[in-house]
Formats: structure tokens, sequence, C-alpha cells
């Protein structure tokens, strides 16, 4: 489970990072790229609930320590950057 757990996961975020790149956004919310995984076929949206399955994920995913960097969550709102943002911060403030 916890392998395609992490396949699963790991195609998440390279979808939203494509979707990313191609609408020239740096950072979305989670109702937008649940929208987009659903779309993919990755991951069905809650048509009552718009972005429910995606917060569920990822609540799952930060109590068991694999949160990506490039998701928070503030004051309940989940947003979540393009991961190639995330690797030049951190090189910069490397040294």
């Amino acid at each position: 489970m916890a392998n395609y757990l992490n396949t699963s996961v790991g195609a998440i975020f390279s979808d939203l990072d494509d979707y990313m790149m191609s609408t020239g956004r740096l950072e979305i919310g989670v109702i937008e790229a649940n929208r987009e995984l659903d779309c993919k076929g990755l991951l069905k949206d809650d048509p009552t609930h718009p972005g429910k399955p995606l917060e569920s994920l990822l609540c799952r995913l930060r109590d068991l320590n694999k949160l990506p960097q490039s998701v928070r969550q503030k004051y309940g709102t989940w947003k979540i950057k393009h991961s190639k943002t995330i690797a030049k911060v951190r090189m910069i403030f490397q040294y």
C-alpha cells in the first residue's frame, strides 16, 4: 500500500507541476488542483464538495509526515506551489 501511495502521489504532483507550467502559475489552490486531477483521471473530484478528496489526501500525507515541501496549509487553506521553485530557493539560501 505504501508503494502505491508513493507512486500515485508522485504522479499527482508531477501532473500538477505540468499544469502550473502550462498555465504560467507558481501556486494553485486545492479546488483548482483537484479539478485538474479529475480531468486527467488521477483523483476523482466530489461535485458537492470541490477539492475535498485532495484535501483528505494532503491531510493523510501530513499525518504520515510525508507531505512535500511544495505544499503548505495556512489558516485551513491548502496551497500547492510548483516543486521547482522550492528547489531554487533552497539553493540560494543554502550558502
